[in-house]
């Protein structure tokens, strides 16, 4: 066997993305030469290209011994424990590896990613201008760049990036996509709105077939059936679908599907005509016909939404009756003013990191005379709940919330909702609650940037972080707020 010859066909079939292949050709090589460090190195590769980060590990760090002046190991190992989500540990190594070879430009972009995450933003934006110094056409580098603007709060330099990389590539998936998600943040969204459409060219959109009728761009209405579907977190589902009523005006006749969690609380919507049960991954039934479709997030590009024409008011959701009666028994405090909370999102949301805050910030109001505390957070998720809920709140009413509309229905009975960035907020919002939010430095597109309120939702109050990571100043203002509040209305 030409051992040489195997390798590179191998690494061609990798390359090429056909893994199964490439890993017969590594093998045959190793089984020729066990030590062979080309071979080990390019199989810790596919390993992480798998998601088998232990297996990566184990062959990256054989083939560091084996080649320890390999800058590439380095490289790639930095990437499987950036993966991981080591970051001090994968800047070490990428260190490493532009100690080898200062014209890796990859290091140099692996490397600003993992300060990013570190929030070493002054290092991360040093790495990236360095990749980009040695490959002025890096559009991964200018990318990534963008996103450490957003949380520096530099927004005009972080257009200014996704404008360089696409003059580089106007083709680029991402930097459409982070230029669409700047434009919404600064409240352009004709522009905004348009450039969001990108988000079906990525690779993480989940996509959805539809094989009845066909995809709606504005088309007449009149007389005619539109399926709308939602297509990303519950509290999109709960913002969004204010824009149904419209297609109702256009003379539509609206099939809307939801996720099981919401069922029982949009059964109740009165502007749609129908409404389905979706599971996520499973197509529309053979049965189902219609005339057009179209996904949520879509509509508001379509009907060219702005500021000044938002639809929806407030409220545009309401608790049912009776489950509202049956929560206000089990809340009590009648003489209370009563507060729910929710301190924290789920884990893998990206964004997790910033947007949610440690329980224990709100154990000054458990201090604060004349009010009832009320956990409505579902999930008690340990990075965020470092002290006992039963040191905060009078209640926690978690483990009793069925869906969204047991969770309409408590915030119902409720004065005030105080909550991170998470679908609660946007369901208090859509009831018409009044709504504290609490918002990191660099906050999510929809809520916008120097306002303390927001045009989806008249009766919300934003707090926003004054800098990167500053929930003292937030929470010195809420309790400030809270206390002002209690005070009218003794």
């Amino acid at each position: 066997m030409d051992i040489a010859q195997t390798l590179q066909q191998a690494v061609n079939l990798h390359v090429s993305g056909n893994l199964e292949e490439a890993e017969q050709g590594y093998r045959k090589v190793l089984s020729v030469n066990p030590d062979h460090p080309d071979a080990i190195h390019f199989m810790g590769v596919l390993a992480y290209n798998r998601g088998l980060l232990d297996a990566a590990k184990t062959y990256i760090k054989r083939a560091i011994e084996l080649i320890p002046d390999n800058a590439g190991c380095y490289t790639n190992m930095g990437n499987v424990l950036q993966q991981e989500g080591n970051y001090p540990e994968a800047v070490a190594y990428y260190r490493k590896s532009l100690d080898l070879n200062r014209n890796n430009k990859l290091a140099q972009s692996n490397l600003g990613v993992a300060y990013t995450k570190l929030e070493q933003f002054g290092p991360a934006v040093d790495a990236f201008n360095a990749a980009i110094t040695l490959d002025p056409q890096y559009t991964e580098a200018y990318c990534n760049l963008c996103e450490t603007y957003k949380y520096l709060g530099d927004y005009d330099q972080a257009e200014a990036c996704c404008e360089n990389a696409l003059s580089v590539s106007p083709d680029h998936v991402q930097a459409h996509w982070n230029l669409s998600l700047l434009k919404l943040l600064k409240g352009d969204f004709e522009n905004g709105f348009k450039a969001y459409e990108w988000r079906w060219q990525r690779d993480s959109t989940p996509k959805r077939a539809v094989t009845a009728g066909e995809r709606w761009a504005g088309q007449p209405l009149e007389g005619k059936s539109i399926f709308v579907y939602e297509e990303q977190g519950l509290g999109d589902t709960i913002q969004f679908m204010r824009y149904l009523p419209l297609l109702r005006e256009l003379g539509g006749r609206v099939i809307f599907e939801v996720l099981p969690p919401l069922i029982r609380l949009v059964s109740s919507y009165k502007d749609l005509d129908r409404l389905w049960v979706a599971q996520r991954n499973v197509d529309t039934r053979e049965t189902d016909r219609f005339d057009y479709h179209i996904p949520l997030l879509s509509i508001p590009g379509i009907v060219n939404t702005t500021l000044d024409t938002i639809p929806g008011g407030s409220p545009y959701l309401s608790a049912d009756g009776h489950l509202s009666k049956i929560w206000e028994k089990r809340l009590g405090k009648p003489d209370k003013f009563k507060v729910g909370v929710v301190w924290a999102g789920h884990p893998d949301h990206k964004n997790d990191a910033n947007r949610s805050v440690l329980l224990s910030y709100f154990r000054p109001m458990a201090d604060m005379e004349d009010i009832a505390l009320f956990s409505i957070q579902k999930d008690k998720y340990e990075k965020w709940t470092d002290t006992d809920p039963a040191e905060v709140f009078d209640k926690d009413l978690g483990e009793e919330i069925c869906d969204f509309s047991d969770t309409a229905a408590i915030i119902d009975n409720l004065d005030l909702v105080i909550s991170v960035d998470t679908s609660v907020v946007h369901l208090a919002g859509a009831l018409g609650k009044t709504t504290w939010t609490l918002l990191p430095f660099s906050p999510d597109w929809r809520w916008m940037l120097d306002r303390n309120d927001s045009p989806w939702y008249p009766s919300m109050t934003l707090f926003r972080q004054p800098s990167h990571g500053d929930w003292d100043s937030v929470f010195d203002k809420i309790n400030a707020s809270l206390f002002g509040m209690l005070e009218k209305k003794r």
